[in-house]
């Protein structure tokens, strides 16, 4: 199990699915079965030694290995990227299962609502749902990943959302002789799971991967249970020229939700729930069908995927506001084709990457207010459909010569939005959104070991559903959202500049990267000043996120793999803005917490720390046994509903995991310790009245409680 984090300095930009030929070894088992080379038939963000085809734009890119996920055991995606420089996490939902993640400023998680900057793929298909953008951790299947792809920056041909960064799931195959393995786990607040896989390849040649999985628990707060099951399938024949290969999938999981608490409760037991009763109840079917092969005098590939979620949440509010329950189902059926080229061109080598994608979404959101009172007495206040699409195609270049790569390319995008009120059908409308978004860089390999990279690019996204039916001032939207038929909003542009380098010296990787993305027409929702939970997404002008990171790996040998990076972010607001916030509230005038909120130039944006260190390391020891640790250091950061930064931040926090292990023969047993100190310091901060005081307070969400979690996992075959 050792730790190994790769930082490579080409992203292989997807649109967002490329495949890799896949080369069998003839070389047969006992048993009759192939045993297949490791090289992926899915779709991947990740680099390839130039000069390949598609080698791509260059930028940093970050990768956590399988290894890395067994060793940890995280439950979520937010989890097994912790580690990352720049990468943050913070709760305002109160659930170990509804993490949101920050990268250089963007943020992405389920939260509906929070403008999305970070795309998600498993195995080159889109997760973010068409309705708000947003990503539901919890469905994806973290049992059954081979690796994590973190790309830092601008992804313009990765498409819409993908102004931070994107994400990518890599998920595991059948390499050889069938084998499989089964493991359980238990521990704290009475979590419990289990799981099992069986892979292997034919005499045929077909591979396939069968896991399945399931997870409870409690929760240390009051109220917060949740579970979770998925199965997984992945069936292909791969071959040096040509293969296909389907991918089945399904997830359902539903979470207890405690959200923030009033900070008179908070510093007393932060383990209370304060107004009991919120959930997500989630579920998800995917299927995706992948295929390669020559076409004239290059390679052509193709994906063609059909997702479908339901999602039901319930939202209870402080008395006497109504409850609300929403009901949204998200339906997709996409595809894209990709084809690749190389040719000596004078004394370099040129490569040529083209392709197109497609997807035809439906959206179905109802909300339902519900008296706490008399919670049978619904109202449906809203019913709202959206059958929206989306076209878009890329080409990229690579020159090649010497130690210099020359990379440049764009990506069209056209995106229809339609808006069907089934309340009001003659409220119905449609937006429209087209945008051209180029890059460019070059690399330069400087010597043994080191080389260095400048990159500038342009990405966007266009308001999401959501955005665009709560886009009324004069109509503000009862939260969690009551949509109707607004102004259309501009969509959100970004343009990065970044430079690095990478230096690899004896077993030590250095790297470091400087970045700066200047945001157009940045989207934020604003808070009514007519109803303290009302409000409108609106255009708020430019925002900026600066910053530096850096890291060093050192693997001394294979038993031994030690890590430490550091990350400085800053998010600031560049114009002058009117964030409503509740401490501008006349009937709070004159409270410690009140305020304007009168954004200026250079305030800095809430829930991104600044500083943030990272060092830990796995060993392993002789006999079999291997030990870890994991320490984090999280700055402050400022209060959502302080923009103007006249409060003072929520401070900074350590937190420290540990992990130690034995195994023997098939057999594997081993203990995971998080938050070994038990520290509940405050991830996310709000503000809000407290209406059992009536005073406006700060309201604020603990760091999970420390838990103990005991795994034992046996293999067969193989």
């Amino acid at each position: 199990m050792n730790r190994f984090h790769l930082f490579a300095l080409f992203m292989l930009p997807a649109g967002p699915t490329l495949l890799a030929a896949q080369v069998p070894d003839t070389t047969r088992a006992d048993s009759g079965a192939v045993k297949l080379e490791t090289i992926e038939v899915v779709g991947s963000i990740a680099p390839t030694a130039g000069p390949k085809i598609g080698s791509g734009i260059p930028a940093r890119i970050s990768t956590v290995t399988g290894e890395q996920i067994d060793a940890w055991e995280p439950r979520l995606l937010a989890d097994a990227l912790a580690t990352e420089p720049g990468i943050s996490l913070y709760d305002d939902l109160g659930s170990a299962y509804k993490l949101n993640l920050s990268t250089r400023g963007f943020n992405v998680g389920p939260v509906v609502g929070l403008p999305p900057g970070v795309s998600v793929f498993l195995d080159g298909v889109r997760q973010n749902e068409p309705d708000a953008a947003e990503v539901n951790f919890d469905l994806l299947p973290m049992e059954h990943v081979r690796r994590v792809e973190l790309l830092s920056g601008a992804g313009s041909l990765l498409g819409s959302n993908s102004l931070g960064g994107a994400i990518n799931l890599i998920t595991r195959r059948g390499e050889g002789p069938a084998e499989g393995e089964l493991e359980l786990a238990g521990g704290s607040y009475g979590s419990a799971s289990a799981e099992g896989t069986l892979s292997g390849v034919t005499a045929g040649r077909t591979d396939y991967y069968l896991g399945g999985g399931y997870e409870r628990e409690d929760g240390w707060r009051q109220a917060t249970g949740a579970h979770n099951y998925n199965g997984f399938l992945n069936l292909g024949r791969r071959g040096e020229q040509r293969g296909i290969s389907v991918q089945a999938f399904g997830a359902a999981s539903r979470a207890e939700t405690a959200g923030s608490l009033p900070e008179s409760i908070f510093d007393s037991d932060p383990s209370i729930n304060f107004t009991t009763g919120d959930f997500e109840d989630l579920n998800l079917l995917q299927g995706t069908v992948t295929g390669y092969a020559p076409v004239g005098p290059g390679r052509g590939t193709f994906t063609a995927y059909l997702r479908r979620s339901h999602a039901e949440r319930f939202n209870v509010n402080q008395a006497p506001d109504d409850n609300v329950r929403s009901l949204t189902t998200n339906g997709t059926l996409g595809a894209n084709a990709d084809w690749r080229w190389s040719r000596e061109l004078g004394r370099g080598v040129f490569s040529l990457r083209t392709g197109g994608d497609a997807s035809a979404n439906r959206v179905h959101i109802q909300l339902l207010t519900e008296p706490p009172d008399a919670p049978s007495d619904q109202t449906l206040s809203t019913d709202v459909r959206s059958p929206s699409w989306d076209v878009a195609g890329y080409v990229l270049g690579d020159y090649k010569q010497g130690r210099v790569t020359l990379s440049g390319g764009f990506r069209y995008d056209y995106i229809r939005v339609p808006f069907e009120d089934q309340l009001d059908p003659g409220a119905d409308t449609s937006s429209s959104f087209s945008r051209l978004s180029p890059r460019g860089g070059i690399s330069v390999d400087v010597g043994p070991g080191a080389s260095v990279y400048a990159s500038v690019g342009q990405s966007f996204r266009a308001p999401a559903i959501l955005e665009l039916a709560c886009a009324d001032e004069t109509a503000a939207c009862p939260l969690p959202f009551a949509l109707g038929d607004d102004p259309p909003l501009d969509p959100v542009v970004s343009t990065t500049v970044e430079t690095g380098a990478q230096l690899v010296r004896g077993p030590a990787i250095i790297t470091a990267s400087v970045y700066r993305t200047a945001v157009r027409d940045d989207i934020s929702f604003i808070q009514s000043e007519n109803a303290v939970f009302e409000g409108f997404f609106a255009n708020i002008g430019h925002t900026r996120r600066e910053g530096i990171e850096l890291g060093v790996q050192v693997v001394p040998r294979e038993e031994v793999s030690l890590y430490a990076n550091y990350a400085f972010t800053r998010a600031t607001y560049r114009d002058a803005a009117e964030i409503f916030s509740i401490r501008a509230e006349d009937a709070f005038a004159g409270a410690p917490l009140a305020g304007d909120n009168d954004v200026e130039p250079g305030d800095r944006m809430p829930s991104v720390p600044e500083h943030q260190v990272k060092a830990g390391g796995l060993v392993q020891l002789s006999g079999g046994v291997d030990v870890g640790l994991d320490l984090r250091y999280t700055g402050r950061q400022w209060l959502r509903g302080d923009e103007a930064n006249e409060t003072p931040p929520l401070g900074g926090y350590f937190t420290a995991g540990v992990r130690a292990g034995i195994t023997r023969g098939p057999w594997e047993v081993s203990a995971i310790v998080t938050n070994v100190f038990n520290s509940h310091a405050a991830t996310f901060g709000t503000f809000n009245e407290n209406r059992r005081s009536g005073q406006l307070e700060r309201f604020l969400t603990p760091l999970g409680a420390r838990t103990i979690k005991a795994v034992v996992s046996r293999r067969f075959g193989g």
